[in-house]
This record gives C-alpha cells, structure tokens and sequence, in this order.
C-alpha cells in the first residue's frame, strides 16, 4: 500500500486534470501492491522448495546410513557363518581325540585319588597303632587317667576293632581297680576317723560306677563324712540317694534325719525318724528317734532365723555309723558300735 494521502479535490475549475493524475497514481499503486504480493508468493514457494531439498538430503543420508548397516550386518552374519563352520568342522575332527584325551585324564585322576586314599588310611592306620601302642604303655605304666582321655580322643583314629575292643576293656578294668582301691581306701580311713581324707576319693570313685549296692554304700559313706566334717547339704543330698537305693546300712535312715535335724530342717527330719522307727523297731537307735521325733512335734517345721531363733534343745548325738563291707572284695569290718545314750528332755 502507498503511504500517500489522497488530497482533498481541488475546486471543480481545474479538476480534469487533477482526476488524471491521481487515476494514475492509484494505477501505479496498484501495480506496486501486485508486484509486492508476487514477490511474497515467490518467496514461500523458494522456502517451500528449499525445504523439500532439505527433506530429500535427509532421507538420502538416512538410506545410506541404512544401507551402510545393512552392508555391516550382512559381512558380520557372513563372518560368523564363516566362523561358525570352521568351528565345526574342526570339532568334528578332532572329537575322537578330546574324548580320547578326557578319558585318559579321567583314569588318571581316578588311579591319583585311589592312590592318595591308599596312602591317606595307611597313614591313618600307622597313627592309630601308634596311639594304641601308647595307650597300651599308659596303662602299663598305671596312668589311667591319661590312658583313659587319650583313649577317648582316639576317636577319629584308625583302630581296628579288636584294638579298640581290647583297649575298652582294660580301661573298664583299670577304672574298676581304681574305684576299688578308692573304696578300700575310703574305708580304712572311715574306720580311723579320718572323715576328711573320705570325700575326695569317694567322689572321684563315683564317677562312672554303675548303680548298685556298692554306688549306695558309697553315698552313704560320703553322707557320713560331710556330715562330720559339717557340710550338711552335701551330707544330706549323699544320704538321700543312699537311702533311696535301699543301702545296706540300716542306720542310713538314722543318720540322714540327724544330718537334717543338724541342718534345722526340723519337719523333714521328724518324718525321718519316725520311718527309721517303723522300720526298725528293735534298733536300739528307735527309742532315740521316737524321743527325738516327740521333740521335734512342738518346734517349727524349719529353724527360725539366727535373731529371732529358739534355744531348742539340742538333738541327741548321732552314734557312730556301721561300717558294712562292700559286696566286692572289701576286708569285713568290725560291727557298728552301740548308740550314744539319748540326752534328757
């Protein structure tokens, strides 16, 4: 469009002239706005066909980049054809060698391992002679203790059945000894007085003895000397077990209520002595338990506490134990002594 204004008409004397001219300014502009609207159109069409160009270049770059990786997969697929029949063809060939070869290997390997477990039980058959030979020699040389845990660790050894066999039962034996000369031991030492050289050996000769009337014989020695020696509970605990496995001694009774009398377990030692008294009742030891029993009726079941305990009359001394062999081979003992006296009530 052109900028210029039309003027105003000029009076109508000299308008012919000016109509011509502004008619031919107005063709000129519309010459002008047709020329502009041309080069507008040319413009986008340029810009269209530049675009197209662009969109050609690309899907050409785009086809050669395709055919490229097509060219790539085809000499890759080939290759790997390629390889793929080499590959087999050397495996058909050289198959009957490989398995050949593994078989071989995997004879040789079983005749090592074979050898290697030859050697290992030899070793292990050389290593268990040796140490029942030197068990053997411990009990020889009277260390049972060390024969013994040696022997239990032998487990993993190789033994032969008759060695293990044989070396179990001298250990049975050799415990056997040594409980017994702890027994006879015990013994002697209970029938000097010597109540405190008891326990240990007992102790040491319960372990493992099986149950039996020498076992109850055993606590019910053991029982006594705690007691003298004034370890009631663990007096108490032997004499309960002597009790329960019906010890030969028929004082047993009697003197695990003592100990719990002793102990101020006043209920449990009535019920005691009154069972000692219905069991034996010609024993001259009844007539102290009814007494003692009768005592006990009008005191508490348990001793009071140290401040506020009664001054309970004090229970009849116990009279010395019977001394009853062993059923293995024990020298005999003398009789029981008689009773001490009751104290007055």
């Amino acid at each position: 469009m052109s900028a210029l204004q039309k003027p105003e008409a000029d009076p109508p004397d000299g308008g012919s002239v000016d109509a011509d001219g502004w008619a031919l300014l107005d063709s000129l502009r519309r010459r002008l706005d047709d020329q502009a609207a041309q080069g507008r159109k040319t413009q986008q069409q340029v810009a269209q066909l530049a675009d197209s160009i662009g969109a050609l270049v690309a899907a050409q770059r785009r086809r050669v980049r395709w055919i490229n990786l097509n060219s790539f997969v085809a000499y890759l697929i080939f290759t790997i054809l390629c390889g793929t029949g080499a590959y087999l063809l050397y495996t058909n060939r050289a198959s009957e060698l490989v398995t050949a070869r593994e078989q071989a290997e995997r004879e040789r390997d079983a005749a090592t391992r074979r050898a290697d477990e030859l050697a290992a039980k030899v070793g292990a058959r050389e290593q268990g002679e040796a140490a029942a030979w030197e068990v053997h020699q411990l009990f020889e040389r009277g260390k049972r203790a060390d024969a013994t845990t040696k022997l239990d660790h032998s487990g993993s050894l190789a033994l032969s059945r008759t060695e293990r066999a044989v070396l179990t039962a001298r250990a049975k034996e050799s415990h056997a000894a040594e409980v017994e000369a702890a027994y006879k031991n015990a013994i002697a030492a209970f029938k000097a007085g010597k109540f405190a050289e008891i326990t240990a050996p007992l102790e040491s000769a319960l372990v493992g003895e099986p149950a039996g009337p020498r076992r109850a014989a055993m606590h019910y020695y053991a029982g006594i000397a705690y007691a003298k020696t004034g370890a009631l509970e663990k007096a108490i605990n032997h004499l309960t077990t002597a009790v329960a496995a019906d010890v030969e001694h028929q004082d047993a009774r009697y003197q695990l209520a003592d100990a719990l009398d002793r102990a101020g377990a006043f209920a449990k030692a009535r019920v005691e002595y009154d069972r000692f008294a219905t069991a034996f009742p010609l024993s001259p030891l009844a007539a102290i338990s009814l007494r003692r029993s009768a005592t006990l009726a009008r005191m508490p079941g348990a001793a009071p506490p140290p401040q506020v305990q009664p001054k309970a009359p004090p229970p009849p001394p116990a009279p010395a134990p019977s001394v009853v062999p062993p059923k293995a081979n024990v020298a005999p003992t003398p009789p029981p002594p008689e009773p001490a006296a009751p104290s007055g009530e």
